[in-house]
């Protein structure tokens, strides 16, 4: 039987990287006493499936891993076994039993992310109209670097699928961005930043975080 989970990555744990991600899940999973299905071979694994990968200093509400277990097991029991042995930061939230399952990662096809910056001194009702202005533009053109460490432009406008900016109550500006992801498009969240950061300058950013709000599976 194949669960489904989703999880939480919560301030705690936003600078652990994907691979580690996956090494603490497997040591904890190890742990419980849940009746692991493992693969064949000389070096038996968990049979551990994750969905796209969490960039580096992002937090999240739903990131998903697919885990074979021997047996059907109630999904309330695999939820408390998961927690009861991840590290703080992370928080399985839901399960999902599947007699069969396609590969996560081919499934993921849009997600919604909300960057957030504090400001100090500034005047954010005429800095989010000048965000506005450039997210409305036909072409949104950062810096991305290629393989061989060379920076070429790319236009983004065409992953961003619904956006809005607004000022929260703390005199912050929240941009909400709805995109494509996955692996055939995927917007990368720190362009959003880059982004951003043609009109809010590190005099009047105070700091800013980013926020997986959603992941949309096929």
């Amino acid at each position: 039987m194949i669960y489904r989970m989703k999880f939480e990555k919560r301030d705690e744990v936003k600078y652990i990287g994907h691979l580690d991600t996956m090494r603490t899940f497997t040591r904890c999973i190890k742990k419980t006493n849940l009746p692991i299905k493992f693969s064949n071979g000389f070096n038996p694994r968990v049979q551990l499936a994750f969905a796209l990968p969490l960039a580096v200093g992002v937090t999240s509400e739903c990131e998903f891993f697919d885990l074979e277990l021997n047996g059907d097991v109630e999904c309330e029991k695999v939820i408390k076994e998961l927690n009861q042995n991840l590290p703080e930061g992370f928080r399985v939230v839901t399960c999902e039993k599947l007699e069969k399952a396609k590969g996560l990662m081919s499934l993921v096809v849009e997600a919604e992310y909300e960057v957030t910056f504090l400001l100090s001194n500034a005047d954010v009702d005429d800095l989010v109209s000048k965000l506005n202005n450039i997210f409305e533009q036909d072409e949104i053109l950062v810096n991305k670097s290629s393989k061989n460490g060379k920076e070429e432009q790319v236009n983004i406008k065409d992953l961003i699928i619904d956006y809005s900016i607004i000022k929260d109550s703390y005199n912050a500006i929240v941009i909400r961005v709805h995109c494509f992801a996955g692996s055939k498009s995927n917007l990368n969240p720190n362009f959003i930043v880059q982004v951003a950061k043609e009109v809010l300058n590190d005099d009047i950013v105070d700091d800013y975080y980013i926020h997986r709000k959603k992941l949309i599976l096929q």
